[in-house]
C-alpha cells in the first residue's frame, strides 16, 4: 500500500466510530458534520477492503478487521499527538496516552496501586487498561496491537516481540497468624505435610517446580486447592491450616493487608521476571517511560 494515498484524517474519523459506536456521536467528538464523516468513513472502508462497521439496532458494531485495527490505529495517533505536542520528549504529566498491559499477579497487586499514585500525583491523564491473556495467545495480542506492555516468569522467543529479565523473586510461604503448626520457619518435611492451596500457573503444563523439587527429596504434598489468581487465597488460609507458596513480594502484601504469617519457603526457589514488549514500540517515548517507571517500581518491591 501507498501511505501517501492515507489521510491522516481518516484515521482520526475510524477511531472515532469505533469509539463511539455511532457516526453521530463520532462526527460530534471531532467537530465534522455527519455527511462529512460517512464520506469519510467510506473513503477508509476503501482503503481498508472491509465493510468495517454492521449496523444493528445499538449502534454501529465493528467487524473482525476493524477489531484488527483499532488499537495499532489508536497507538499510532497517540504517537503523533505527543510528537506534535510535546516534540521529541515525553512529558507524562502533560500526556494523555492509553497503554494495555498485562502484569500478572505481581504487577497488579502489588506495582499498579503504585504506578497510578505516581500519575496521579502529577495530574496526568495516561490512561493504563490491565487485560487478561492467556500466555500462548500473548504473540498474536501484541502483533496486533491489543497488549503494549507483558509481565511474566516465562519468556516468549519471537523476532517480533523484545524480551528482557528485569530481575529474579523467590518464593515464601503464607499461613494464617495462629497456626497451630508452623512457627517462624518451616523444614521441608514440615512443609510438605501441610495441605496447600496451589497455585495453577497458565501457559504451564504437568507438575509445578515445587511438587517435582519435593519428588527430587523423596516427598509429595496434598493439593487441597487450586487457585487460577493469588487474590483467591488469603481468605481461605485465614480460616484454615493450609499454607500457600507464592512471590515474597505478593506474600509480604498479604500478609500485612489480611494479617498472615509468611515464613520462608524451605525449598528457597527463585525465578527469573521477564518484561516483553513488541519490538516496533521499543523507540517510542512513552512506551520507554512505561518500562523504566514499571522496572523501578519493581525493583523498590522486590528490595
Amino acid at each position: 500500500m501507498n501511505l501517501r494515498s492515507v489521510d491522516l484524517n481518516l484515521l482520526t474519523v475510524f477511531d472515532a466510530v469505533i469509539t463511539e459506536g455511532s457516526v453521530t456521536r463520532a462526527a460530534e467528538k471531532i467537530g465534522m458534520s455527519q455527511p462529512a464523516m460517512s464520506i469519510a468513513l467510506t473513503r477508509f472502508r476503501h482503503i481498508a477492503k472491509d465493510e468495517l462497521f454492521e449496523r444493528t439496532g445499538r449502534g454501529l458494531r465493528p467487524t473482525p478487521r476493524a477489531l484488527e485495527l483499532a488499537a495499532p490505529i489508536r497507538r499510532a495517533l497517540d504517537i503523533v499527538t505527543d510528537a506534535l505536542e510535546h516534540g521529541t520528549d515525553f512529558d507524562m504529566s502533560r500526556s494523555d496516552r492509553s497503554f494495555s498491559v498485562v502484569l500478572s499477579g505481581i504487577g497488579e497487586i502489588v506495582m499498579l496501586p503504585t504506578l497510578m499514585r505516581r500519575l496521579e500525583s502529577t495530574g496526568s491523564r495516561i490512561n493504563i487498561n490491565t487485560r487478561h491473556v492467556a500466555h500462548g495467545d500473548m504473540l498474536k495480542e501484541m502483533h496486533f496491537g491489543n497488549v503494549d506492555l507483558y509481565m511474566w516468569i516465562v519468556p516468549i522467543e519471537s523476532s517480533e516481540i523484545i524480551c528482557t529479565q528485569i530481575g529474579n523473586t523467590s518464593e515464601v510461604c503464607l499461613v494464617r497468624a495462629d497456626h497451630p503448626y508452623v512457627g517462624d520457619s518451616l523444614s521441608v518435611n514440615e512443609f510438605a505435610a501441610l495441605r496447600h492451596v496451589t497455585f495453577h500457573m497458565p501457559g504451564t503444563y504437568g507438575p509445578s517446580i515445587i511438587d517435582r523439587e519435593l519428588w527430587r527429596l523423596g516427598l509429595k504434598r496434598e493439593h487441597s486447592m487450586s487457585v487460577h489468581s493469588y487474590f483467591d487465597a488469603p481468605r481461605v488460609l485465614s480460616q484454615t491450616d493450609m499454607v500457600c507458596t507464592m512471590p515474597r513480594v505478593l506474600g509480604r502484601h498479604f500478609a500485612r493487608v489480611h494479617g498472615l504469617k509468611m515464613v520462608r519457603s524451605p525449598l528457597q526457589l527463585e525465578f527469573p521476571v521477564f518484561m516483553l514488549w513488541p519490538k516496533a514500540a521499543e523507540k517510542d517515548k512513552g512506551h520507554q517511560w512505561l518500562r523504566e517507571t514499571l522496572i523501578d517500581i519493581f525493583k523498590q518491591e522486590e528490595a
